[in-house]
C-alpha cells in the first residue's frame, strides 16, 4: 500500500459515518436518536460515555449489558434533555439585573475592592453593577454577559482576579506600539464596529483613526491614543457602539452571535461551544450553511440569512453533503489565490486548533478555504480528492494544500498547510498556536503530499 493510500485508509477509519454504524448496531441507532452520536460526532465510545454520564451511570465508555439495557429504555435521558437540566441547575445561583439582597451586597463589595464598582453597596443589582460585572468579565477572560454566574463568582471569590487598574495599565498604547495590548484594543474596537482591519497587534494609521472615532462617538478628547480614560470606557461594557446594520460578522460578539451559533449547532454545522464570540469556527459553519442553502457564501449573517436559519425547513448538515462537495469542484484560480492570500495574512495571529490532534492544521486550511467560499468538511475530502499529485516543491501553485508527514510517538501525523508562494507554506505551529510560514526546502518531514481543487 502506498503512503498516500495508507493515510487515506487511516482517515476513512477515523471518519467512518455514524449513520452507517447506526444501521449495523441497534444501540448506535438509539444513541443517534438520543443525540449522542452523529456524523459530526461519530466516536461510539465517547457517545456511550456521554450517555452514561447523562443517565447517572459510571462513565466507562464500555457498552456493557447494563448500559445497553439503559439505552433501550423509553425513559432514557437524551443529550438535549441532560444539557437543559444541567443549564437550569447552574442558573439557580446567577445574580443579574433587578435582583437584590445580601448576595448582591457581597458582589458589589468584592467588585469595589478590585476597582470595578464605584457605587454604593446597597444590594440592588442595577446598571452600575451590571457594567462593573461586564468589566470584570472582560478583564478576567470571561464572556461579558453582565450576569454574575458561577464562573464570575469562582474567579471573584476563590480565584486570583485581575484588578481593574492593573488591567487598564496593560492596555494603554499609542501609534507605533505593538503587542498583545494593541491586539486587544483592535479586537474590542472591531467588536464595537469602529475598526475593520486585521487585528495584527500593530498600532498604525487605521487603528489611530478607529480610536479617534471611538473617542468622538463617546464624548472623549480626540487624542487618537488608547489612554486611561479611553481604555476605561472601551472595556467597561458601557461604551457606545457604531450604529448596527444588523449583519453579524467575524469579530462580533454578544447575544445575537450566541443565538446564531445555537441555530448552526442545532442544524449540525457548528460543533464548538456556544460562546457568543464570532470567530473562525463560526465563520466556517456559517459559510457551510450558506452553500447548503444555495446562497453565495459571504461568511456574514444578515437578517435574511438569520430568518432562513430559523425556518423549520432549514437544510441540516446531514443533507448538505452534495452541495458542500460541489463547492470544491472546478475551483477557479482566483478563488485559490484568495485562499493563499488569507493564509498569508493570518501569519502572526493565534488560531484555535480545536480537535486537530491527528491532523494538525486542518481547521486552519478549512478556514482559509471557507473564506473563499469553498467547503472542506473533513481531512478525508482532501486526501480522497482527484486533485492529489506527487510532491514537487518547484511545481506548487498558490492555494495548493501541502500535507507534511511527520513521526510522532511511534506513529505519524499529517501537518496540513497552504502554499503561499516562494517555496513557503503557512500553517499553525502546534507548540504556540500561532500561524507561521515555513520554507519547504528547510522544513523537516518524512513524506509530503499535495492536493488542489482546480
Amino acid at each position: 500500500m502506498t503512503p498516500a493510500k495508507r493515510i487515506f485508509a487511516l482517515i476513512l477509519a477515523l471518519l467512518f459515518p455514524a449513520a452507517a454504524l447506526a444501521e449495523a448496531d441497534p444501540s448506535a441507532s438509539r444513541l443517534a436518536a438520543l443525540g449522542f452520536l452523529s456524523e459530526r460526532a461519530p466516536d461510539m465510545q465517547l457517545a456511550v460515555r456521554n450517555f452514561q454520564t447523562a443517565n447517572g451511570m459510571e462513565p466507562t465508555g464500555a457498552l456493557d449489558e447494563a448500559t445497553a439495557d439503559a439505552i433501550g429504555r423509553d425513559d432514557a435521558q437524551s443529550k438535549a434533555g441532560f444539557l437543559e437540566a444541567l443549564a437550569a441547575k447552574s442558573a439557580g445561583g446567577v445574580l443579574k439585573s433587578g435582583q437584590s439582597g445580601e448576595a448582591v451586597v457581597k458582589l458589589q463589595g468584592a467588585l469595589a475592592a478590585l476597582g470595578y464598582y464605584k457605587g454604593a453597596s446597597d444590594g440592588m443589582f442595577g446598571e452600575g453593577t451590571k457594567s462593573a460585572v461586564m468589566a470584570f468579565q472582560t478583564a478576567n477572560g470571561l464572556y461579558p454577559s453582565g450576569e454574575a454566574d458561577q464562573a464570575v463568582k469562582f474567579k471573584l471569590y476563590e480565584g486570583s482576579p485581575v484588578a481593574w487598574a492593573d488591567f487598564i495599565q496593560d492596555k494603554l498604547c499609542k501609534k507605533g506600539d505593538s503587542g498583545r495590548g494593541v491586539r486587544s484594543l483592535q479586537r474590542r474596537l472591531r467588536a464595537l464596529g469602529y475598526f475593520d482591519g486585521e487585528c495584527a497587534a500593530s498600532f498604525g494609521d487605521r487603528t489611530e483613526r478607529a480610536v479617534t472615532l471611538f473617542q468622538k462617538e463617546n464624548a472623549l478628547p480626540e487624542t487618537g491614543q488608547a489612554d486611561d480614560a479611553t481604555c476605561r470606557l472601551l472595556y467597561s461594557g458601557r461604551a457606545k457602539a457604531v450604529t448596527d446594520d444588523g449583519v453579524l460578522r467575524e469579530g462580533d460578539a454578544g447575544e445575537d452571535v450566541r443565538a446564531l451559533q445555537f441555530q448552526l449547532n442545532r442544524l449540525g454545522y457548528f460543533t464548538e461551544g456556544v460562546s457568543g464570540q464570532f470567530r473562525e469556527g463560526t465563520l466556517v459553519a456559517l459559510t457551510f450553511f450558506e452553500i447548503a442553502s444555495g446562497r453565495k457564501p459571504t461568511g456574514a449573517a444578515d437578517q435574511q440569512l438569520i430568518a432562513l436559519l430559523n425556518r423549520a425547513d432549514a437544510v441540516p448538515f446531514g443533507d448538505a453533503k452534495k452541495a458542500l462537495a460541489a463547492s470544491a469542484e472546478n475551483v477557479t484560480g482566483d478563488a485559490l489565490s484568495a485562499v493563499a492570500a488569507t493564509a498569508a495574512q493570518m501569519q502572526g495571529k493565534q488560531f484555535p486548533t480545536g480537535s486537530d490532534e491527528l491532523f494538525p492544521g486542518f481547521s486552519f486550511v478549512q478556514y482559509a478555504f471557507a473564506k473563499a467560499g469553498i467547503a472542506i468538511t473533513d481531512p478525508g475530502q482532501i486526501v480522497g480528492s482527484s486533485g492529489g499529485r506527487v510532491f514537487d516543491a518547484n511545481a506548487l501553485e498558490a492555494g495548493d494544500i501541502v500535507a507534511l508527514e511527520r513521526p510522532f510517538d511511534g506513529g505519524v501525523r499529517m501537518l496540513f498547510s497552504v502554499y503561499i508562494g516562494g517555496s513557503r507554506v503557512a500553517y499553525v505551529n502546534a507548540d504556540t498556536g500561532y500561524v507561521v510560514s515555513g520554507d519547504l526546502n528547510q522544513m523537516e518531514y518524512d513524506n509530503a503530499y499535495v492536493w488542489n481543487f482546480r
